[in-house]
């Protein structure tokens, strides 16, 4: 049982091309807009789904835990090879496409 326990911090980086990327879309995710115009707050509403297919793209998974009296800090940190995508937005979803 874990009492007095502070809940975790979740934040999601996403950055801009730093150079323009050519190649060609394939295996692409659907996520639903909900009248929603900014990536960031797309990808928020489908963290879930949106981690479990950047998982099957090639994710990296690292996981720290230490405990100082008593107290446990654990920090999962989940990295994503360099990889460009194609988003394209539409009224009630946006397609998110890797490119090879």
């Amino acid at each position: 049982m874990v009492k007095n326990a502070i809940m975790y911090n979740e934040s999601l980086e996403i950055s801009p091309a730093m150079k323009k990327c050519s190649g060609e879309p394939y295996n692409p995710i659907f996520l639903e807009t909900n009248d929603k115009k900014n990536l960031k707050d797309i990808l928020s509403a489908n963290n879930e789904e949106f981690v479990e297919y950047i998982h099957s793209l090639g994710l990296n998974v690292s996981y720290r835990d230490l405990t100082t009296n008593y107290q446990n800090i654990s920090t999962t940190i989940l990295t994503l090879k360099t990889t460009c995508f194609k988003v394209d937005f539409n009224d009630n979803f946006v397609k998110i496409s890797p490119l090879k």
